[in-house]
């Protein structure tokens, strides 16, 4: 009589096992699906338009030759492009909460704040780089972005 019991003992603690196992999986894949909320504004594509080095704070300076797009999917997912690694990223997840953006690349996470609405501001942290992305058709002549020739006159005068 007793072998019975252990079974179904065993068996039960089984099946609470792998429900609570399931529910915690499906929890963690929807944290980063942006099917509802805030996220789902920010679905599309963005093309990068200026840069930010920490060491010159003061200035937003155009990308020149170097160019980087992003594809956000509604699905939490998207790619990254950028030229001067001549290849694309995956990425894996990425969301939007309370004016600020998470997007995982790999084993990376760049973060930033989304401004007036349709602009990205993405920093590169192994970099000490900014790159502002914005999405596709909107208005960017309210930022001051130099030319490189421009930026290298301003630091030239500092």
């Amino acid at each position: 009589m007793k072998q019975p019991k252990r079974w179904i003992a065993v068996l039960l603690a089984s099946v609470i096992a792998l429900s609570l196992g399931a529910c915690a999986s499906k929890n963690d894949q929807s944290a980063y699906h942006p099917a509802s909320g805030e996220s789902l504004d920010y679905v599309g594509k963005y093309v990068a338009f200026g840069m930010v080095h920490d060491d010159y704070r003061d200035y937003l300076v155009d990308l020149g030759e170097n160019s980087s797009e992003i594809t956000l999917n509604e699905d939490g997912t998207g790619m990254m492009t950028l030229s001067t690694e001549k290849n694309e990223g995956k990425i894996e997840k990425w969301k939007v909460e309370g004016g600020l953006i998470d997007v995982t690349i790999s084993n990376r996470t760049l973060f930033g704040p989304v401004k007036d609405g349709n602009v990205l501001q993405l920093y590169f942290e192994k970099e000490t780089l900014t790159i502002y992305y914005a999405k596709e058709g909107t208005d960017t002549s309210s930022y001051n972005v130099l030319s490189q020739e421009a930026f290298k006159e301003a630091i030239a005068k500092k």
